[in-house]
């Protein structure tokens, strides 16, 4: 058949063996191998951590008094101020006097005419009791002019308490304070005409400051748990005092969906102002936290990631991790890590699965 064949390809046919044989002698290029990457590292450990946390709040009275007369009529004088401290017995305001005197004479006038009314009766019972000694009169007459008496003692009886009304309403023109405290507000001034009740002064009692905070519905929990609560004053630097949760509403505003809690300050509280703005810092039990910083973390496929070194060959693999509360640089792991694993915390978007890398440095986590 190589009679054949042309002399081109002839000679294509006893070429291509030698160009066979001298391909498979030629060695393989070799392929450059990546260094290791060097990067930073931490060594995990879990460490008890106290929770805690702050809220903001305000300093307000546990039992604030709004004082109102007893009875109305037009204020004359107004004698405190708002901040002013008051003590016990100490006069608030005043009403007019004109409007309640008249009423105490025309109810003495009546008490006097009624006591003069059962001095005649008591005298007609005397003649008749004596006229029945003579049998002059009946017994009927001597039971009808006793019954007369006690009439006139009844009417009497009663005008003397309408008098002792009178007498109170009289000092009812006079606003006191019960108890120590400081005035908060002032809700009616000189001129003025008030009804019975209506609030005319506000008084926050002495000794009773409390902190009030509006507690996320998120934390109730650990709020009702926690074991102490801290209170400092922007008003007052340097120093701070443990305080005790006293009352927490059940219902949530319908605002904010926060509930109201108030704060009982223990210890000194008089140079403690009304209206301070203060911070309370609640510390719960303490618990076993994994921290690590917020730059460990990685995220593929929606799922947040670690780097882990293996020590023996310095290689990386991702170990998916579960996460909680987010603090100021770090977070809390709550799943994925238990403690001894050694991960990256620099560079871990540059990382990919099985890489070796060069630890720069390794430190240890600490609790916060």
């Amino acid at each position: 058949m190589s009679r054949h064949l042309a002399p081109a390809a002839r000679a294509a046919v006893l070429l291509f063996p030698l160009l066979v044989l001298g391909g498979c002698g030629r060695p393989p290029e070799p392929v450059a191998e990546e260094p290791p990457r060097p990067v930073r590292s931490l060594a995990v450990t879990a460490s008890p951590v106290v929770a805690q946390w702050s809220l903001a709040g305000e300093v307000r009275p546990r039992v604030e008094v709004r004082y109102g007369f007893r009875v109305g009529g037009r204020v004359i004088e107004r004698k405190v101020e708002v901040g002013e401290r008051v003590a016990p017995g100490q006069v608030l305001a005043r009403l007019d006097p004109q409007d309640l005197t008249p009423a105490l004479e025309t109810q003495r006038a009546q008490q006097d005419a009624l006591r003069t009314e059962l001095a005649l009766a008591r005298a007609e019972l005397a003649r008749a009791e004596r006229l029945r000694a003579g049998n002059f009169v009946s017994d009927a007459n001597v039971e009808r002019q006793r019954a007369t008496v006690d009439a006139a003692a009844a009417r009497l009886q009663a005008a003397t308490a309408q008098v002792g009304q009178a007498r109170n309403n009289v000092g009812y023109q006079l606003l006191k304070a019960d108890t120590a405290g400081i005035v908060t507000a002032v809700d009616a001034e000189a001129g003025q005409v008030v009804a019975l009740g209506q609030t005319v002064v506000r008084i926050a009692r002495a000794g009773d400051a409390e902190v009030q905070v509006n507690i996320p519905e998120q934390d109730l929990g650990r709020a009702r748990d926690a074991q102490a609560w801290v209170v400092t004053l922007s008003g007052l630097p340097g120093r701070q005092w443990q305080a005790t949760l006293r009352e927490l509403s059940p219902a949530a505003d319908p605002a904010s969906r926060t509930y109201a809690a108030r704060l009982a300050l223990l210890g000194d509280t008089a140079d403690v102002a009304l209206g301070m703005s203060a911070t309370a810092t609640a510390r719960g039990h303490a618990q076993t936290q994994i921290q690590v910083p917020l730059t460990a973390l990685h995220s593929r496929e929606g799922q947040a990631k670690v780097w882990i070194v293996d020590r023996a060959t310095s290689r990386v693999r991702a170990q998916p991790v579960t996460t909680g509360a987010i603090l100021d640089d770090a977070v809390v792991v709550v799943e994925g890590l238990h403690g001894g694993e050694i991960i990256v915390t620099a560079g871990a978007n540059l990382l990919r699965a099985g890489q070796q890398v060069r630890l720069a440095d390794t430190v240890q986590t600490t609790a916060r």
